[in-house]
């Protein structure tokens, strides 16, 4: 009587292949950030993600798609975890109730700067990447469906607590809290210049004073809105 296949034995193959194909994708949207953010997106090529990667342009093609379908899959994939942070953070702060605009920002803030203090070179890239297209609008559309729907949520607790503040001023003084935490995260040289000390490894040794700088800011522009 003929032997049925092992299953087992023919899954292993597949399995195998899966995880080398994810760990290919990785390498490749991990070469793609590092790219982008040390050049921009404008001046970086296919070719050039290709060879940062170590595979064939077909590779590249095949995992990331196109330039622009590339570049929105880096500026996604790292965004569930962040506003996962996030919103674990502000869902605390409602719970225990009667917070502060310190808490808040401290809560906003507080994630992105663990995370990049974890020394990964790679959170270190987006950070750069973030930082600089955040400024140029015509990035706008590929980042407000990744970032604002928790940064409303943000805005809608500050508003509680001052609810005289204006929209405008509401959005203007978080996306001022956003800018310094990305100058803050992606680099630290000027501080070096300015210092003359070195300036520390980790963006959560500033954690006090970018809250309190934040926050400080933020009391005082809406007081006297």
């Amino acid at each position: 009587m003929p032997q049925l296949p092992d299953t087992n034995d023919q899954s292993r193959p597949t399995d195998g292949r899966l995880a080398r194909g994810e760990a290919t994708k990785d390498r490749v949207l991990d070469a793609a950030e590092r790219c982008f953010a040390a050049h921009g997106f404008a001046a970086v090529t296919i070719r050039q993600i290709a060879r940062e990667a170590e595979v064939t342009l077909g590779v590249v093609g095949f995992h990331g798609g196109s330039k622009e379908e590339l570049f929105s899959t880096v500026l996604a994939r790292r965004t569930a975890t962040l506003n996962a942070l996030r919103t674990d953070a502000l869902v605390a702060l409602q719970t225990r109730g009667d917070f502060t605009i310190r808490d808040l920002i401290d809560a906003y803030l507080t994630p992105y700067l663990e995370i990049a203090s974890r020394g990964d070179p790679q959170w270190r890239a987006y950070a750069q990447l973030i930082a600089r297209i955040v400024s140029d609008d015509q990035y706008y559309p590929q980042v407000r469906n990744l970032y604002d729907p928790v940064a409303k949520k943000y805005i809608t607790e500050i508003q509680r607590i001052r609810p005289d503040a204006t929209a405008e001023a509401l959005a203007t003084v978080l996306t001022l809290t956003v800018a310094s935490m990305l100058s803050i995260v992606a680099s630290r040289v000027r501080i070096e210049g300015l210092s003359g000390a070195p300036a520390s490894e980790s963006p959560m040794d500033y954690r006090q004073i970018l809250v309190d700088f934040c926050a400080g800011g933020i009391e005082n522009a809406l007081s006297a809105g």
